[in-house]
């Protein structure tokens, strides 16, 4: 079985030689003689634990720390502090940047054995709850995904389709929302951007309540089933605002999958429903999968329609045909679909 490693940062060699000749049986031991030696050291060998002398030239032991606090790969690596000081305020120093224990000189034998041995077992130990809590949470995340996907297809369903499309809008969202945070990061956060292609295919969830006799009828609506078909961003968002009144945090996630529900047939020039919104009125997540909805209709076939080509949709969008308008998209989105046009005609879900 391979031993743990211990790292003895000391600029005294008879502190340095007491200490290995304690825990070398035990132990792989390396050493560096200063601070700024330690630190490389450790991001050499990254030992289990380290014991680290408080006084030292040039770069003490708090400044040590300090610096390890900073690195995400020596962060949670446990520090022992040895001194020769006995003061409380040095111990409480020591301990508040960070060390989980102390040690003072001269040295007990048993009582560093035992010390190493204990910060041993709770790094291990925090280690195995940190890997249970991650798997636990890649869990939750598969399911809620997986529940998001379901309700998705199953309003899809209702409207003759098989799911692709809900798959196909989340494909497009994904790809025009990383672009558009390399255009404009400011417009789309890290977590809205992640979130916003989570709650993509829930778009049109508020389908579930619009009536067959419009939601299936074949061909084109009239003015007045139109109006009513209108309603699904109502509903939608109406529904989804019920299920976040069951949740603890008033700053849910869901907060997105209401916007995109609820205004992804606004449009930029103010003309869109249900509300009328325009321009930054309507949230930058609902304004991604506007593009990304409309891009999947233009290319897929309808009962009314047959499926254009990639070259005539992309004209559509970036030139209008009357019905739909550059003008109907945020610039930054339509610039953002026009560098991954490509990359969209090339999706292949079916």
């Amino acid at each position: 079985m391979e031993k743990n490693s211990v790292l003895i940062v000391d600029d005294n060699r008879q502190s340095v030689a007491s200490l290995r000749a304690i825990l070398e049986d035990d132990y792989t031991v390396y050493v560096a003689l200063n601070g700024l030696s330690g630190l490389r050291t450790m991001k050499r060998t990254m030992p289990d634990i380290v014991l680290m002398d408080v006084v030292m030239p040039g770069m003490d032991g708090f400044e040590v720390i300090t610096e390890m606090s900073k690195d995400t790969s020596l962060d949670k690596t446990p520090v022992i502090f040895i001194s020769g000081e006995t003061d409380n305020v040095t111990e409480s120093r020591g301990l508040s940047l960070g060390a989980f224990d102390y040690i003072t000189k001269p040295y007990n034998p048993e009582v560093v054995k035992i010390k190493v041995h204990n910060q041993l077992q709770n790094k291990n130990y925090r280690n195995n709850l940190e890997k249970m809590v991650a798997a636990k949470t890649k869990e939750l995340i598969a399911s809620r995904e997986a529940i998001i996907m379901g309700m998705s297809i199953l309003a899809e369903t209702r409207d003759n389709g098989t799911g692709t499309h809900v798959l196909r809008v989340k494909r497009y969202t994904e790809i025009l929302a990383w672009q558009v945070q390399a255009l404009k990061p400011e417009l789309l956060p890290e977590d809205e951007l992640q979130n916003t292609v989570l709650y993509s295919p829930l778009h049109d969830i508020g389908k579930v309540g619009i009536s067959d006799a419009v939601l299936l009828k074949p061909g084109r609506l009239t003015e007045e089933e139109f109006k009513i078909m209108q309603n699904h961003t109502v509903f939608g968002a109406d529904v989804l605002r019920k299920t976040e009144a069951f949740l603890p945090d008033d700053d849910s996630a869901l907060r997105i999958a209401i916007e995109i529900a609820e205004s992804h047939h606004e449009k930029w020039n103010g003309k869109g429903y249900p509300h009328g919104k325009s321009g930054e009125e309507i949230p930058v997540s609902a304004r991604i999968v506007t593009v990304a909805d409309i891009y999947d209709a233009l290319t897929s076939e309808r009962e009314y329609k047959q499926a254009f080509k990639h070259e005539k949709a992309y004209d559509i969008i970036t030139k209008g045909d009357g019905r739909t308008m550059p003008d109907h998209f945020d610039p930054i989105v339509l610039e953002a679909f026009k560098n991954v046009a490509t990359t969209l005609k090339n999706i292949n879900i079916i």
